[in-house]
Formats: structure tokens, sequence, C-alpha cells
């Protein structure tokens, strides 16, 4: 019996049914750590049980205060992951008028230009209030910070208009260092994400969306709960890129190398694209035969990465803080 096509049915039509698949796949309280042991000390007093303490666990330090009795069972943590570079540090997006905050590379044997074609277009597309998406990154995200207890926090506003900043919720996104070098490996708190932010209903009535190859996504599911790799490189005056690879696009791009195939979908990719390119929507029509030859430049890929561009914002822009 085939699993992934029971799950991937399972995940594509019902809001659930997701929620159930990524319970399989949760990152844990701790990032990095799908199971957490705490050797407590229990102290009863009538029907309440107390303990709390401070251990300290693969180089990083865990402090617990709990209670409990037969109805309920409350636990604080406090966490400080092993000391690394990132943690108590903030970044800034490149500022847009210097060079664009987004980061790409796009290699393929099929068509060596056609992967960093697409790409142009679709970052200098017009798709919302006449901004392209590196406009639109640039208006709504301000900072993200790196805090010492493994949570990745963003400044942002909600919409572009909006004049008031906001923190992210805590808990959304974490981190921990990777096993490779100038790596760190991110953590998603996908429930609630999916609670906050996105309509799965919406999205599994978009168009096309049936065709999307389920089993190539379910080789993600690990990552959710082992981490997603991330890479950054440094350009010694403060500035950085992070970014995913090949072993997180490739799937991605496989799972939807289907809807290219797919002409009613093309075509309405293109309407979308051309009612929102403005000046350059004559454009997007040559674009056709680039999304046609797609499935084809997915199969000759040999590098792929996307990122952002950051500069350091504390302690020092200055300074190679992650040296």
């Amino acid at each position: 019996m085939d699993l992934s096509d029971i799950l991937g049915s399972v995940a594509m039509n019902s809001r659930a049914g997701i929620t159930d698949l990524l319970k399989f796949a949760s990152p844990g309280v701790i990032p990095g750590e799908k199971t957490t042991e705490l050797h407590v000390t229990l102290n009863i007093d009538g029907d309440m049980v107390t303990f709390s303490g401070e251990e300290e666990q693969n180089g990083g330090i865990i402090r617990y205060n709990g209670s409990a009795t037969k109805s309920f069972l409350k636990l604080d943590l406090n966490v400080a992951l092993p000391e690394n570079g990132f943690a108590d540090t903030s970044w800034n997006l490149v500022p847009q008028k210097s060079v664009e905050p987004v980061y790409y590379v796009w290699k393929t044997s099929a068509n060596p230009i056609w992967g960093s074609i697409l790409v142009r277009a679709i970052f200098t597309a017009k798709v919302v209030d006449n901004k392209s998406i590196p406009q639109l990154l640039s208006a709504i995200l301000k900072e993200v910070r790196f805090l010492p207890d493994g949570n990745i926090q963003a400044v942002y506003k909600n919409g572009i208009a909006d004049a008031e900043w906001n923190d992210s919720d805590l808990n959304l996104a974490m981190y921990r260092m990777g096993e490779q070098e100038n790596q760190i490996k991110l953590f998603l708190n996908l429930s609630q994400i999916m609670d906050t932010a996105m309509s799965v209903t919406t999205l599994s009535r978009a168009s096309g969306i049936s065709s999307v190859d389920i089993k190539e996504l379910l080789k993600l599911i690990p990552m959710l709960s082992e981490g997603i790799p991330l890479y950054y490189e440094q350009d010694g005056n403060g500035g950085m890129k992070v970014y995913v690879g090949e072993d997180v696009l490739l799937p991605l791009l496989k799972a939807v190398k289907p809807l290219f195939e797919d002409e009613e979908f093309v075509n309405g990719l293109l309407e979308m694209l051309e009612a929102q390119a403005g000046d350059m929507a004559s454009l997007v029509k040559a674009l056709k035969p680039v999304l046609k030859s797609l499935p084809k430049v997915i199969d000759g890929t040999t590098e792929v990465k996307f990122g952002i561009m950051f500069t350091a914002l504390q302690p020092s822009a200055e300074t190679n803080i992650l040296k």
C-alpha cells in the first residue's frame, strides 16, 4: 500500500486533513528536538503537584516551572540555545534603492537562460497595487530578529498602506544551527501559521491544484520536524544573503511541474500576469514558450537558490558577526 497516495488525497481535500498531516511532522517544543526529556523533582501538596528546575541539554539551558492536578497540567519553559552567532542579532532588508532584496540563481542544462528569464519576469511583474514582489517585500518587512531562545521574530506591516509596524508572534518560526557549514535549520509551526494567516480552503480550490505532484511534496514533510535547511553567505561588510537550495526547491519544482503541462493552467497564469503587468503587459505573452518549456527546464536543473538579502542592524553593520 502506498501511503503517499492516501496522505496526499487527504491533505489536498480538507483543512483537517492537512492539519492532521502536519501533526506527524511537529518541530517539537525546542527546535531540533522531536522529544525533550526533563528530570523533575515533584513537590506534592494535597491535590497539587509542582516542579521547577534547570537542565543543560545539548549545550543549551532549559529552565522549567510547572504544576499539575488531576484535571490540568501547566508547564512554562525558558530556553537558551547553545551559543551561536545568530543569537541576539537583528537584520534589515537590503534597501531596494541600492539592490533588490531578493537573491536567486537558476541554472539548467535544458536552456541556460530560461530559468533566469522566468524568475526575472516574476520579480518585475506588478502583482499588488502596482508593486513587484521585491517592492512589496520592502514595504511590509522591516526587520528580522534571531532571539537567544531560538525564535525568529519579524517586524512587519499587515498591508503596504499601514503606518503601524508589528512584531510577529513567537513560536511561529524558530531556528537552530545546522550540521553543515553556513547552514541553519528553520522550524515552522505550520498549524499555528495556518490558523492565523492561511486559508487552506481557498488554496484547495485554486485552479490546477489537483495537478500538483503530492508525492514530491511529501518528500519535504520530514523537514518540518528535522528543520528546513537554509544557507547563508556574508560579504564581510555586514551584508548577508539567506536562501533555500536544491534540497528544498527541487522537490517543490517537480511537484508543480505537471501544472505547466496543462494548457489551461498556463493560459490562466499568463492572463493573470498580463493583467498585473501594467506597461509591460505586451512582454508577458512572450513568456508562453518559457512556461511551456518549464518541465524540461526543471528536469535539467543543476543549481537553484532563492533567498533574501539582509544588512546587519545589530550589533554592528561593520562586524562580521557570524564569523
